[in-house]
């Protein structure tokens, strides 16, 4: 099976990583064998857009059989039973996490330098001062866009509207999502995977 990890994080919180190993077409047979219609697959020249979206299929059908994914007008996915659900991808891993009890948000991305030539865009001047190497400006990056997908309600400022910090320990992050109309506060677990930094909220 080429999921590296399916795990419950608490009562509520469940993630799923999918390791893409697999050919397009070996991808597509067993996204067909699972039930799938093979008429609603993304169109895409993208082989590996399509083998990302393919793979987050297959897992959240390791968790949920029946549900079926579907977006809000901000591009935000949706579950058919009504478990709230977040999505993320990057080179041959699909990750997604799924929550009983209320919204989340999840990211993955590998640790390189692109992230450096971005930096002045989603960093305030307070995270700037902590976030030096290229692992920890991704790390920031990730909860970022994890604090993003959870909100998925607009378009949000990310070096004005959310922010993110932690003390010593990288692993357990304080995020905050900061408009005119609300003031939240969330926690999240960081994780590494080979080159790859991991991100959900909690």
């Amino acid at each position: 099976m080429p999921i590296l990890n399916k795990k419950n994080i608490n009562n509520s919180l469940s993630i799923g990583i999918w390791h893409i190993v697999e050919s397009k077409e070996n991808l597509l047979e067993t996204y067909i064998d699972r039930g799938f219609d093979v008429n609603k697959v993304i169109d895409t020249k993208s082989e590996l857009r399509l083998k990302q979206w393919l793979a987050i299929r297959l897992l959240l059908h390791e968790f949920y059989q029946e549900a079926k994914i579907s977006y809000n007008g901000f591009g935000k996915p949706f579950l058919s039973n009504k478990v709230e659900i977040s999505i993320s991808h990057a080179g041959d891993f699909a990750v997604i996490a799924l929550n009983t009890s209320k919204k989340c948000g999840i990211d993955i991305e590998k640790i390189s330098s692109k992230v450096e030539r971005i930096k002045y865009k989603f960093l305030n001047v307070q995270e700037l001062e902590i976030a030096k190497t290229l692992e920890e400006l991704t790390l920031f990056w990730c909860a970022k866009e994890a604090l993003y997908k959870l909100y998925g309600d607009k378009e949000l400022i990310f070096n004005e509207q959310l922010f993110v910090s932690y003390k010593n320990e990288p692993k357990t992050i304080k995020g905050r999502i900061k408009t005119s109309a609300t003031d939240e506060q969330h926690e999240l677990i960081a994780e590494k995977i080979d080159d790859y930094l991991l991100v959900y909220t909690i």
